[in-house]
């Protein structure tokens, strides 16, 4: 079986992408070990410590605190902050197996877009005889902080349940006597999944080589992301053989 994590990325203007880091299950502890090592670098480096969430928007766009102290969230400048991204994934990619697939559309719709990749991740485990177990980047509904009222704990958890409906959906239509997804999703909020962030670091970059190599594709309004670009080179070892730079483009 492997564990699927999936992040989407891109511009709901000009399309969308989406990314699934894929573990096979005897690899799981060995891909988070590599990935809570190179947190623990970029908190000697930088003082971004383990708890704070790496999320690829924020980190590349300069915005959002990250360091533990108001001097090193000085320090943490552009560059510092492309250089913790590149960290991040070399070290998973130099110190662990998985499997980097994005695909791409130009569908304003995530939900669309998502149907579509799961029959494209179903081939996928088919031809390796394998199962996956999905989990997605949302609300999981639970009040991890416990600073809730009981009517605002009722309320976010039917907000988690309505928008992971049309995900629960795509999996449910699935036939059951063949298919290679098994359960519903499993909703993970990033701030507190590990694996979550690698694969949205992950989602980002592969959007904005994309977008950096296809401009007919997505217009020349965004300039991509150097650096997001780079720590994404990071897992070109990773990639689908065949693929455009780990991406498939599906339409």
């Amino acid at each position: 079986m492997h564990l699927c994590y999936i992040d989407d990325s891109g511009h709901p203007q000009t399309g969308i992408t989406l990314t699934a880091l894929l573990i096979g299950e005897d690899h799981w502890n060995q891909v988070l070990s590599a990935w809570l090592d190179g947190r623990r670098e970029i908190h000697r480096e930088f003082g971004v410590p383990k708890t704070a969430e790496l999320h690829a928007v924020k980190l590349y766009k300069g915005r959002g605190e990250f360091c533990e102290t108001a001097e090193q969230e000085a320090k943490f400048s552009s560059i510092a902050r492309a250089a913790a991204g590149r960290v991040m994934l070399s070290h998973i990619s130099k110190n662990s197996s998985f499997t980097v697939v994005s695909v791409g559309a130009k569908s304003r719709s995530t939900d669309e877009l998502y149907a579509r990749f799961i029959a494209f991740l179903e081939d996928w485990a088919e031809t390796r005889d394998t199962r996956l177990l999905v989990f997605y980047d949302g609300q999981t509904g639970v009040d991890e902080d416990g600073e809730r009222t009981a009517e605002e704990r009722s309320d976010l958890w039917e907000r988690a349940i309505r928008a992971a409906a049309p995900y629960r959906a795509v999996h449910r239509n699935l036939d059951l006597s063949s298919r290679r997804v098994i359960e519903d999703v499993v909703m993970q909020d990033s701030k507190y999944s590990q694996l979550i962030q690698a694969v949205d670091l992950i989602a980002y970059g592969a959007y904005h080589k994309h977008l950096q190599n296809h401009p007919e594709i997505w217009g020349q309004k965004r300039a991509a992301s150097s650096g997001a670009i780079r720590a994404y080179m990071q897992t070109s070892g990773h990639w689908l053989e065949g693929s455009d730079f780990g991406m498939e483009w599906l339409d």
